[in-house]
């Protein structure tokens, strides 16, 4: 008896570990080339698109893989098939045409202890109430310490329960202050010295909209580049130079200030303390620098992998930064100097982990996938566009901007670029659905154009 409920349960482990590639098996059984066949596409009448629009659809498999992540991944065949045009009055039996799911290899990172780091934001509690999505991205189950340092509020309690039990469960801790915001940011350094513990490694200074892609990635760049048991500080600078002359070759926190705990305890010695708190500056990065510059002689390093962020221009000035696929440590001002949704780019880690989210594939026909934030078709295909270069998407001169993201290249027309951004991302049975849509421009008659991506799970 106990011998067959071995067996039996061998064979249900079996059955586990082989679900995923049977599922991939099922598929790739069927004849090659494009299938037509029904389905229900009800859902996409949810959304604000044209009463006709173009539709197409890929499954996509993931194949995991140890090694760097390349910026450009070139796959030598299309990505959909042709485009189906589709009513919006019926859509519950669509026929559609359907390739055979495609394979995209996507690194794995390595689990890191992330209790080196201890992070700390002055914030609201409305705001950081708003903040949950995208801080839970990174900052679920890990050791992570993070420390909030805000004003009284009614719902301050509501907030911090909500953020620390399940399924959220970050290691959170709020602190209610009433010192003006500025010395509020800089009371941190002290804040998460006093609470360290044997294994922190880093303090960090981060704003609410301060994103980080991926942690393990994050901790294993700092532990290999730099030396945390020495005076050390890795910092942003601000990747617009009118703001460095604004305000100096100073840390800038929205793309992170790390402080070695070394260097904080010289900052948070007696007779230091004290006097920078004192400081009469109105902005908290300007106390801190200037707490570093006067009572120790440590330099800042910047890093370029922290990115600041500062660039205006239309809502979609981020572009040029989302579709680089470059690997960013951090990413700000997301939700304040342009619009990107980050917490939906982030659904499709559940299914490909975080290394996926950015990555960025070039398919045959001239068709980019920059995973979880646009696809786009380039009118002649790729032709004279150099892809290793940053599209300036934003406001200004490209001179202003070099020093951190160059090379740059100039931004595309219409006629030359079609974008399809991502609006929607979702688990459902069998996987991640993305919905990226195009709206329609001037002489392309009101149809919308609808590309939709199945990451099988």
């Amino acid at each position: 008896m106990v011998a067959s409920a071995l067996v039996l349960l061998l064979l249900l482990r079996k059955f586990n570990e082989d679900a995923r590639s049977y599922t991939f098996d099922r598929y790739d059984s069927r004849p090659p080339g494009p299938q037509n066949i029904t389905l229900d596409l009800s859902y996409l009448q949810g959304y604000d698109i044209s009463s006709t629009f173009t539709y197409a659809r890929r499954m996509i498999t993931t194949k995991p893989f140890e090694g760097e992540r390349s910026t450009l991944t070139k796959i030598n065949e299309t990505l959909f098939p042709d485009y189906r045009i589709l009513e919006k009055g019926g859509l519950s039996a669509q026929e559609v045409t359907e390739l055979a799911p495609l394979a995209l290899q996507v690194p794995v990172f390595p689990k890191f202890d992330t209790s080196i780091m201890s992070f700390g934001i002055a914030t609201s509690i409305p705001r950081l109430n708003d903040s949950i999505p995208q801080l839970s991205h990174w900052l679920s189950n890990t050791s992570s310490l993070l420390t909030v340092v805000a004003p009284s509020h009614n719902d301050t309690l509501d907030v911090e329960l909500a953020m620390q039990n399940p399924p959220i469960s970050i290691n959170l801790n709020i602190t209610t202050s009433s010192l003006p915001f500025v010395k509020a940011y800089f009371s941190l350094v002290k804040r998460l010295y006093d609470s360290r513990t044997a294994n922190t490694q880093w303090l960090v200074l981060i704003d609410d909209d301060t994103f980080i892609p991926s942690l393990p990635y994050l901790i294993s760049h700092l532990s290999n580049i730099y030396d945390s048991s020495k005076p050390q500080l890795v910092a942003a600078i601000s990747d617009d130079f009118d703001q460095i002359r604004t305000w100096g070759m100073i840390p800038f926190g929205g793309g992170g200030i790390f402080i070695s705990v070394p260097l904080a305890a010289l900052l948070v010695a007696p007779g230091v303390w004290e006097k920078c708190m004192a400081s009469s500056r109105n902005q908290g990065d300007g106390i801190f620098s200037d707490c570093v510059s006067i009572y120790t002689d440590v330099k800042p390093i910047f890093d370029h992998g922290l990115n600041q962020m500062d660039i205006m221009g239309s809502p979609n000035a981020g572009d040029g930064y989302f579709e680089s696929g470059r690997r960013m440590l951090t990413v700000h001002h997301w939700k304040s100097w342009f619009d990107a949704d980050i917490p939906l780019a982030a659904k499709v880690s559940e299914v490909v982990g975080d290394e996926g989210v950015f990555m960025r594939w070039c398919f045959a026909g001239g068709v980019v996938l920059s995973n979880g934030y646009s696809i786009v078709e380039y009118g002649e295909g790729i032709g004279d566009v150099d892809l290793s270069k940053v599209e300036r998407t934003w406001d200004g001169t490209d001179g202003r901007w070099l020093h951190h993201i160059g090379p740059l290249r100039s931004k595309l027309k219409e006629d030359k670029k079609k974008s399809f951004r991502l609006i929607d991302a979702e688990m459902v049975e069998g996987g991640l659905r993305q919905i990226y849509l195009h709206k329609a421009t001037e002489g392309e008659a009101g149809v919308d154009g609808v590309l939709e991506l199945f990451w099988l799970k």
